[in-house]
């Protein structure tokens, strides 16, 4: 069972406009406050044609293809600095256990 839920989140972005999702959803606008500090997460969630990059306060959807069965929350700021180093023109993002994998790279996540 663990590889079926494996294969449940993996979706195929083309990296331009998922770093300029990120980025848009990561400037001082999108951002709702906690006390003095941004919050600090990001959610990955399926949207209609692919994927959407949310703050609490935007959502741009970024074309993909693949599967995302729920909600994904990630630091933000470590995306941010992460996106524009990936290789190549197309970025694979999968979850599991606990990390999202960006291209060959984990991040810290969680299922919301």
């Amino acid at each position: 069972m663990p590889e079926m839920q494996a294969a449940s989140w993996v979706m195929w972005v083309e990296k331009a406009p998922f770093v300029a999702a990120i980025n848009l959803a990561r400037t001082r606008v999108a951002l709702r406050r906690k006390g003095i500090m941004p919050e600090p997460d990001l959610v990955i969630i399926e949207s209609r044609d692919g994927v959407s990059i949310r703050s609490s306060e935007i959502a741009i959807d970024v074309p993909a293809r693949g599967v995302w069965v729920s909600p994904i929350a990630v630091n933000g700021a470590a995306l941010r600095r992460l996106a524009p180093k990936l290789d190549g023109p197309e970025v694979v993002l999968s979850f599991d256990e606990g990390r999202l994998l960006v291209g060959s790279t984990y991040l810290t996540a969680r299922e919301m």
